[in-house]
Order: structure tokens, then C-alpha cells, then sequence
């Protein structure tokens, strides 16, 4: 039987590091709106949120925050490597809690679920793509396209 889209075929759970500790460790202030954002992320961590998702649940717990303010505190918890932002089709990018496994996304071209693999899976893609291309592949994310199991049923 196939997983939920959550679920991770690897046997363990990604642990995402906390972000109010490395932002204080940083000298970076620990706002209501930066913690809120960190707690939504973390609460589903499995899935990806999209900035507009993020806007309405933080707008749901602090009306007064504004847009603007959550879309720069996404962009530091990107730029201090807390956060991924991760484009999965749809001209949108979404946002996860970086982990401490790196994994690939599997986007289903269908439903839109979305599953995580790691490199593992992949084997020597990375050798391979150098030796027919010569490209150096970095140690970013790849994003794969196809039908997931239910919708190829």
C-alpha cells in the first residue's frame, strides 16, 4: 500500500532545528510574529505552506499583523537556513522547516500532493549528470514532476 504524502519511506523523522534558539544565538530578536510564523511551520511540518497559507494563519491568531512583516520574516528564516523555500509548480513558492536530512520533493502533476525522497533514492544521479553533462550539481533540493500512486490508478 502506497504512503501518504507525509509520510517519509526512510524509517525516521525529520527534526528541524529550533529556530528561536539559533535566531537569539545570532542576536536576532525573537518577535511574537517570528515565533508564531516558526510555530506554524513546525506544526505541519510535512506539508508546504504557501506564503498566502501563512499570511491567513497568522492573520487568524494576530489580525494586526501585516503582510508585508510576514513575508520579510520568511525571508530571514530562509536566509538564516531555518526555513526552505521551495518552488513545487504553480508559479507559488512554498515554505517547510529546514531539517536535518536533506530530502527531494515528488510533486504529483495531478492532485498536487507532494512527497519527500532522499538523495539516497536518487543513487549516483548527481555522477551521472556530471559525466554525460558536465554539470556540477548543488546541494539543493530537486523537485520532480509525475502522478502519484493513487491518481495513476
Amino acid at each position: 500500500m502506497p504512503r501518504p504524502a507525509h509520510e517519509h519511506p526512510h524509517g525516521h523523522e525529520h527534526a528541524p532545528r529550533s529556530a528561536p534558539a539559533v535566531l537569539r544565538s545570532r542576536g536576532r530578536r525573537l518577535t511574537p510574529q517570528r515565533q508564531l510564523i516558526w510555530e506554524i511551520l513546525v506544526a505541519e511540518a510535512d506539508r508546504h505552506l504557501s506564503a498566502d497559507e501563512l499570511v491567513l494563519r497568522v492573520q487568524e491568531r494576530l489580525p494586526d499583523v501585516n503582510e508585508s512583516t510576514i513575508y520579510r520574516t520568511l525571508d530571514l528564516l530562509v536566509e538564516e537556513g531555518l526555513v526552505l523555500r521551495t518552488h513545487l509548480g504553480a508559479d507559488r513558492a512554498y515554505y517547510e522547516p529546514a531539517h536535518e536530512h536533506p530530502h527531494h520533493h515528488l510533486v504529483c502533476e495531478s492532485c498536487g500532493a507532494v512527497a519527500h525522497v532522499h538523495g539516497q533514492v536518487l543513487g549516483d544521479l548527481a555522477a551521472r549528470v556530471d559525466e554525460h553533462a558536465g554539470y556540477a550539481l548543488g546541494p539543493g533540493e530537486i523537485t520532480l514532476f509525475g502522478l502519484c500512486p493513487a491518481c495513476r490508478r
